[in-house]
């Protein structure tokens, strides 16, 4: 009796400091669950960032457990949303190529995994730590907004990833040579941020509408960002 293939799960990996976690965040899961009709959507917040110490205010970035309870409340309504706290089980600074080649040892081969990046953020790419290997072991889902200028996905492209053949049909690029592909997609930006949450907070502000009212509750409760 043949034993039929086992069916490869496609898994977002959607990384970030998430201080805090907001509906933003939610949304571009969301925007690439359904667009790439992804299995689940793996949120891994950075214990420390190899590109931010710190917070651009000058403030400390809030400590590793309390990012993941906010995560963990954000998702709760979410089946196919998934916290990792893989970033704390290893030593810091937190470094892509690291974490994913970790993930791929523990959760087997049978997965195509999806880097979710914002296009401002591919646009240093190749400032990463052996960034040329990426696409060996995943698909990057590039989101883009109305009026980012695409000429500059392309140069990154051209720069750091010579080969690629651009579709412009599926906005996708692709080689013979590389597993993942480099997957363009666009999304009417959310104009939320984690800064101007944590400024709100300071400053005595509501928040609602900005977080989930879970995550909203565990800032106040916890005094997160008063000081």
């Amino acid at each position: 009796m043949v034993q039929a293939a086992k069916k490869i799960q496609k898994i977002g990996l959607l990384g970030g400091t998430f201080d805090p976690v907001h509906n933003g965040h939610l949304a571009v899961a969301n925007h690439a669950m359904q667009d790439l009709v992804l299995d689940a959507v793996w949120f891994i917040p950075a214990s420390l960032p190899p590109h931010k110490a710190g917070h651009g205010d000058g403030r400390e970035i809030t400590g590793f457990t309390h990012r993941i309870a906010m995560l963990e409340r954000a998702i709760s309504h979410y089946p196919s949303f998934v916290v990792s706290d893989i970033e704390a089980q290893r030593p810091a600074p937190s470094y892509s190529i690291d974490t994913i080649n970790i993930l791929l040892q523990r959760i087997g081969e049978q997965v195509d995994l999806y880097f979710i990046i914002g296009a401002d953020a591919f646009l240093e790419i190749d400032t990463w730590k052996r960034f040329r290997e990426l696409p060996d072991l995943v698909n990057f889902v590039i989101i883009s907004r109305p009026g980012f200028p695409p000429g500059k996905v392309e140069a990154v492209m051209r720069r750091a990833f010579a080969g690629y053949e651009y579709e412009p049909l599926t906005e996708t690029w692709s080689s013979a040579h590389g597993r993942g592909s480099f997957i363009l997609q666009h999304m009417e930006p959310v104009p939320i941020s984690s800064t101007k949450i944590r400024e709100r907070v300071r400053g005595g502000k509501d928040i609602s509408g900005l977080v989930p009212p879970a995550v909203e509750d565990y800032i106040k409760k916890q005094k997160l960002y008063v000081k």
